[in-house]
């Protein structure tokens, strides 16, 4: 075979290897923005399951593209962000507007979601079976994840969207939500790339949220529960599992944190997402517990304030406040609390605070990681020190936590 034969049999090799690269890096990035727009609007969801589930989704999406670009680093892409096409965050931004969260469910998870899922396939099915099999591996963990996500979807959308108004709604999103999808090229930007459409009438960016929506069945209030007497086990047990429940509202605080910080190093993302994602695990806990011991969530007061007041400040203020100050204050009742249920030989309540004490921990060494980056990214002139003291007499001021505030002042 003459020489000029393998070099553009190589450069056709090259070429076709490329392809595939560029298509990894598309995926990552639209894991990425999906978790972000799915972080932004997790305070606007009502449903408290629907809410729960999406919060996993969010961490779920971000560690896709932590295994997508693993492998791409496998492949020499020490940067899977460069020059990737700029058009995908500002189409997965575009399905933002939804006005509801059954639309914002259709458009990101029937559509968007759907044609990602058939990306992954078509890719596994395509490419090099051997020289490219670790890449097959990677998307073959992802695709029943994925298939999964898209099947609950369908059922949400359809408990949601109940009445023939809603079931409009959502055609009409689901219409503008793959027109979207259309003009960034399609999942593999192999299309024609086009200026995105208009939204339809009346639709607006509601995002970020001023106010954490709960469904029908709680009994919302501002501020939270005063601490029992400890000397009342029981009502001192269930004033601290029911307060559990109220972490959803850190959720909600990093998940829109996840939405209005741009421009942040991935890890950022990766690291508050999975903050996010504990947090309702912790909200869980305490659901589970009060499960245990007879009760429901909706049989105590559902606090909203503590998101309420967060939003007042950027998101540095925010999240320095809640890993600086709120969590880090935290650790001196959770161990009273531990030591308390050990003596008691309530063993369920103990190992549910330790577990908790744990993941605090990794929580405020992730405030240490990143109130210093995101500093200079919001322009903060402060020393360390005096964000951390001003974000303490903030909470000590607006928490509507008698806990928290009792905690700040304590310093």
């Amino acid at each position: 075979m003459p020489f000029y034969s393998v070099i553009k049999m190589n450069a056709q090799y090259v070429t076709t290897a490329k392809v595939y690269i560029d298509q990894l890096k598309r995926y990552q990035a639209i894991e990425t923005h999906l978790a972000r727009l799915l972080g932004g609007w997790l305070p606007g969801v009502e449903r408290w399951e629907v809410k729960k589930q999406i919060a996993y989704h969010i961490w779920a999406d971000m560690q896709h593209s932590q295994r997508i670009r693993t492998r791409l680093w496998e492949l020499r892409i020490t940067n899977p962000d460069r020059d990737v096409d700029a058009g995908i965050e500002k189409a997965i931004e575009a399905l933002a507007c939804a006005q509801h969260d059954y639309e914002l469910i259709a458009g990101v998870y029937l559509v968007l979601k759907t044609e990602l899922l058939a990306a992954y396939k078509h890719y596994v099915a395509t490419t090099f079976s051997v020289y490219d099999y670790p890449s097959i591996l990677t998307l073959n963990t992802i695709i029943p994840e994925l298939e999964a996500q898209i099947n609950w979807a369908s059922r949400v959308v359809g408990e949601l969207a109940n009445n023939g108004e809603k079931r409009r709604q959502t055609q009409r999103w689901l219409q503008f939500a793959k027109e979207i999808i259309n003009a960034m090229g399609g999942v593999n930007g192999d299309k024609p790339i086009h200026d995105l459409p208009i939204a339809p009438p009346g639709y607006a960016l509601l995002l970020p949220f001023t106010q954490a929506k709960r469904d029908e069945r709680f009994k919302v209030q501002i501020i939270g529960s005063p601490m029992p007497d400890e000397n009342d086990v029981m009502a001192y047990m269930l004033w601290q599992f029911s307060n559990y429940v109220q972490e959803m509202q850190a959720a909600e605080t990093l998940a829109t944190t996840l939405w209005e910080v741009k421009g942040m190093e991935w890890e950022f993302y990766y690291d508050v997402a999975r903050h996010c994602w504990d947090e309702v695990r912790h909200s869980e806990l305490g659901e589970n517990r009060l499960n245990q011991l007879g009760y429901h969530i909706t049989d105590f007061p559902c606090s909203i304030g503590s998101y309420g007041w967060r939003q007042l400040f950027n998101p540095l203020i925010r999240y320095c406040a809640l890993t600086y100050v709120i969590e880090a204050d935290s650790f001196k009742l959770k161990h009273n609390s531990y030591q308390k249920y050990l003596a008691e030989n309530d063993m369920e309540s103990a190992q549910a605070i330790m577990y908790d004490i744990m993941d605090e921990t990794m929580h405020v060494r992730f405030g240490q990681k990143w109130v210093p980056k995101m500093m200079p990214h919001y322009q903060e002139q402060k020393t360390l020190q005096a964000l951390i003291d001003e974000c303490r007499n903030i909470v000590a001021k607006h928490s509507v936590s008698p806990a928290q505030r009792q905690a700040a002042l304590a310093k």
